[in-house]
């Protein structure tokens, strides 16, 4: 059997396993918002490793800025003139490379003279790249053309073009650099590539090449991390990289600036050689132009600033310079990490509380996303954060429904089999408040019902042993169905007797009333039955029933490891000596006058007696239970009762000959009536042997 259970456990952490597995994939790259969260996830990281230092890259930014803008005497776009003049300038400083992040892709509006002059420039120095981009057509979407330099720039720099498109992510952060754009049947590089071959002297035949997810590019393998983009190791935020103003290179000796004229690319730059052996990249920075981008670090320490395209050139120029590429495992190595994941969460789960569950839980989302923080800031990995967290939270929602649909069975399962004892709704209110199962009782007014089976002893010897018990069980299922019907609780069995309470452990107002109607159906039901049982050869039972309502005390009696919710006192005891007192007067349901008084305005009844039960000493005036009030009750037997009550006033008088005249009316109504033949014995005793002066007509029973 332990193997049984432990096979379900293992079917079933496998199922759930694989439930969640698939749920949290679907969710991580189906729905978008789980895709911009991974997305945050890499900023995050970037923000976590902070700046790094970029002195290991020989690049150096010309800036196109606000105060270039100011003091150039021509207005933008500028004369073509002042781009040679510029990049006459860095050579003279000792540039290596340089690459102009502009599109020079329409002649100058001053004329031929100036584009040729630029052209000049460009074929004299040699080492100039310049940009081009892929646009997508306005009336084919599908198809891209390139837009270059005009022929005459291109030519003269040795058709040295990078292209300057960057790529954005559904989040409009930038994060990715294409690293080659496909067109038509070839590969057009980017801008950093072009550059690097430039730099590196790199025969013009040196084919970009992909292999499985990298290009590979002279002596670099470039990994890729979407189709052919690699993700951009940024350096830092906007400024990390040193940047000279444009106005600053082109003012030497030979270029007037007016007022603002300091020379200073002559006075200040040359002697600090800080454009020696250097990569220089010349784009804009100003907002005017739109050219700055939302960048990993476009929110730090507590700025926002968007980034330059010529510094995301800058940065990608680096990563690929000294070879900083982030490692992405791939997706089946991810898959396989959190499927261990959850495997590992549910073996733990399983085998642990709900508390234990959770902390190892939330232990080991915070080590997995921290490892993530230190991977990426120390090895340059990446690797996806939402995934893993999404399947190991999933899996403790999931492992937590299962093991709450395990208790809602245990409880169920409890739940029937207590309701063959107990009513629903106090079961429930157990499991509410477990804290009612400990010893220990209190004072309430409760109601006590006791029911016994009529000369069962010659029943029994009448019938074997085995069909004894299916007649009894036949009978004691009917009988507590009834009571539990009216939210009473059984007590006990003993035998063929019932004990119920009602208005325990949950209380409620009409306990009497509940206790009255369940009597009464009851006896309905028992005729019913007897019918059956006269049908199948079977013996007929009858039952008799005593009801009292007093205070008592209930709650949980027995020892510390084994007790009993049961009511006990006085009151308790007098409903069982009313269950016996039936028997003396022919009646089926006794009730106590504190009964009575609760229930009389709803049930029919008459009085019985005044009586005292062994054991007590002050008398109890009992009541027989006919009918509920509205129910349908025989003509003959609704005739008798004034009469009845009538004769037992003349029986406390001692007028035995009147007493006797309406005990007989009675009896001529309906000969069967138990209490009118007990007491005309008793009037034609008295009248031959007068009870002393001191009868208080009370009668004693001497038994129970």
């Amino acid at each position: 059997m332990s193997n049984i259970m432990n096979s379900k456990k293992i079917i079933s952490l496998i199922g759930i396993s694989l439930l969640v597995f698939i749920i949290s994939f679907l969710l991580r790259y189906t729905v978008p918002a789980f895709e911009t969260l991974e997305l945050k996830a890499l900023d995050w990281r970037f923000d976590f490793r902070g700046v790094e230092e970029v002195d290991d890259a020989p690049i150096v930014i010309v800036s196109i800025d606000d105060y270039s803008f100011e003091v150039l005497p021509e207005r933008w776009p500028w004369p073509r003139s002042y781009y040679a003049h510029v990049i006459r300038n860095l050579n003279r400083a000792g540039a290596r490379v340089i690459g102009m992040d502009l599109i020079l892709d329409v002649p100058d509006r001053r004329g031929k003279k100036s584009d040729a002059l630029l052209a000049k420039t460009l074929r004299e120095t040699g080492n100039v790249v310049l940009a081009g981009k892929l646009e997508i057509s306005s009336r084919m979407r599908s198809y891209q053309f390139l837009v270059e330099p005009i022929p005459e720039l291109k030519e003269a720099a040795d058709n040295r073009v990078g292209l300057v498109s960057i790529e954005v992510d559904p989040d409009g952060i930038y994060r990715r650099y294409p690293v080659v754009q496909p067109h038509q049947d070839s590969l057009l590089p980017s801008i950093a590539v072009e550059l690097l071959r430039k730099y590196q002297n790199l025969p013009r035949d040196e084919l970009l090449k992909y292999e499985e997810n990298h290009i590979r590019f002279g002596e670099w393998k470039i990994p890729l991390y979407q189709k052919s983009t690699m993700l951009i190791d940024f350096a830092g935020p906007r400024g990390t990289f040193p940047m000279y103003s444009f106005a600053s290179i082109i003012d030497d000796e030979n270029f007037d600036l007016g007022e603002d004229d300091l020379n200073y690319f002559t006075e200040h730059l040359l002697p600090e050689e800080v454009f020696k052996d250097k990569i220089v990249l010349i784009g804009s920075t100003v907002a005017e132009l739109h050219d700055n981008f939302p960048t990993p670090f476009l929110e730090y320490n507590g700025t926002t600033q968007e980034m330059p395209g010529v510094e995301i050139h800058a940065n990608a120029l680096r990563t690929i310079l000294n070879g900083l590429f982030f490692k992405t495992p791939s997706l089946w190595w991810t898959i396989l990490m959190v499927i261990v994941l959850i495997f590992l969460l549910q073996w733990v789960s399983f085998r642990s509380s709900t508390t234990f569950a959770i902390i190892f839980t939330v232990a080991l989302i915070l080590v997995y996303n921290i490892t993530q923080f230190v991977l990426f800031s120390k090895f340059r990995m990446v690797m996806d954060v939402v995934f893993p967290t999404l399947g190991i939270f999933f899996s403790f929602v999931a492992n937590t429904l299962y093991q709450y649909v395990l208790i809602q069975k245990e409880k169920k399962k409890i739940l029937g089999a207590f309701q063959q004892y107990v009513p629903e709704k106090v079961i429930n209110e157990l499991l509410a408040h477990p804290e009612k199962l400990t010893l220990g009782g209190e004072e309430r007014v409760l109601t006590v019902l006791f029911s016994d089976v009529a000369n069962f002893t010659t029943i029994s010897e009448s019938l074997s042993p085995r069909d004894l018990v299916m007649l009894i069980n036949d009978y004691l299922s009917e009988m507590t169905n009834i009571i539990l019907k009216h939210n009473g609780i059984i007590d006990k069995y003993e035998g063929d007797a019932i004990m119920a309470e009602f208005g325990a452990p949950v209380y409620f107002e009409n306990h009497a009333q509940m206790a009255c109607l369940a009597a009464l159906e009851m006896q309905k039901r028992l005729k019913e039955l007897s019918r059956r049982w006269r049908r199948e050869g079977k013996p007929v039972l009858t039952c008799r029933v005593g009801i009292n309502t007093g205070n008592m005390i209930v709650g949980n009696m027995g020892s510390h490891k084994v007790f009993d919710y049961t009511v006990l006192g006085d009151e308790v005891n007098l409903a069982s000596r009313l269950e016996g007192a039936n028997k003396a007067y022919g009646t089926r349901i006794m009730i106590s006058e504190a009964t009575y008084n609760i229930i009389k305005d709803d049930f029919i009844t008459r009085p019985l007696d005044m009586i005292r039960v062994k054991g007590k000493h002050k008398p109890v005036q009992v009541y027989e239970l006919i009918a509920k009030k509205g129910d349908e009750v025989r003509e003959d037997f609704l005739n008798i009762l004034p009469i009845f009550t009538t004769g037992i006033q003349y029986y406390q008088t001692r007028n035995w000959e009147k007493a006797g005249e309406c005990f007989r009316y009675c009896l001529k109504l309906r000969p069967e009536d138990g209490p009118s033949k007990l007491y005309l014995k008793r009037v034609l005793h008295f009248s031959k042997n007068p009870p002393p002066e001191n009868w208080d007509g009370v009668y004693e029973f001497q038994s129970k």
